[in-house]
């Protein structure tokens, strides 16, 4: 299996010395581990330090040359309007939770949370 990979890096000016390429490509085999969350595939390397890479599935360009679109429909967002009328997105999956307050920010809690934690 050839995988092609976008690099995170890849537009960040400044941070790097050189010129980051903005795909990486893995050859491999899929390899099932059991720890993986989800969103991520594990590839062999044939290294045996290293026997397998995990690789972020929203990452993912193509695979053997076919183009792929990964969607996570464990991942649900809500707007929720916030006390003095602002709006705020609270993302809810993968044993994760964030929400764009402020409040969330410090205390990695807050009632636009808890709000959706009913729906």
């Amino acid at each position: 299996m050839k995988v092609k990979v976008r690099n995170t890096q890849f537009n960040r000016p400044g941070i790097w010395m050189f010129e980051q390429p903005e795909f990486f490509e893995f050859e491999g085999e899929e390899v099932q581990v059991k720890w993986l969350n989800p969103g991520e595939l594990a590839l062999s390397t044939g290294n045996p330090e290293w026997p397998f890479r995990v690789i972020q599935r929203n990452l993912i360009d193509t695979i053997d040359g076919s183009v792929v679109k990964y969607t996570d429909s464990a991942v649900k967002t809500f707007t929720v309007k916030g006390s003095k009328g602002d709006h705020y997105t609270v993302t809810v999956g993968r044993n994760r939770v964030h929400c764009t307050c402020s409040g969330f920010q410090f205390r990695k809690t807050c009632k636009h949370v808890k709000e959706t934690s009913n729906a």
